[in-house]
């Protein structure tokens, strides 16, 4: 037999991790959340730090650089609600195909 047998132990360890990877993970999404649209003037806020907030037809939809990033932003923290248990995500749509527009070629 080639290559090492996982045991229990590994498991266990390996689902501590995930868990906690997780976990903090959708603490940054809705920390970021909140630093961007906690006031709900995300795209103003997106726009005042650089974020172009003329269209631009590069974008699905043609929205602005700004408007695009808060959507992003948002899809993010759905998924993070949904984690917490504040939300709940009503019908089918594929997060990781929405986000995978930002991945920058980084498919593993």
């Amino acid at each position: 037999m080639v290559g090492a047998v996982i045991g229990k132990d590994q498991i266990n360890n390996m689902l501590t991790a995930l868990a906690v990877n997780l976990r903090d993970i959708s603490q940054q999404i809705v920390n970021l959340s909140l630093l961007v649209n906690g006031q709900g003037q995300g795209e103003d806020y997106l726009a005042g730090i650089g974020f172009d907030d003329t269209p631009n037809p590069a974008n699905p939809g043609g929205v602005s650089d700004a408007a695009w990033a808060l959507a992003l932003i948002s899809y993010l923290n759905t998924v993070a609600a949904v984690y917490f248990g504040t939300a709940a995500q009503p019908g089918a749509f594929n997060f990781n195909q929405e986000l995978s527009q930002i991945w920058a070629g980084q498919v593993s």
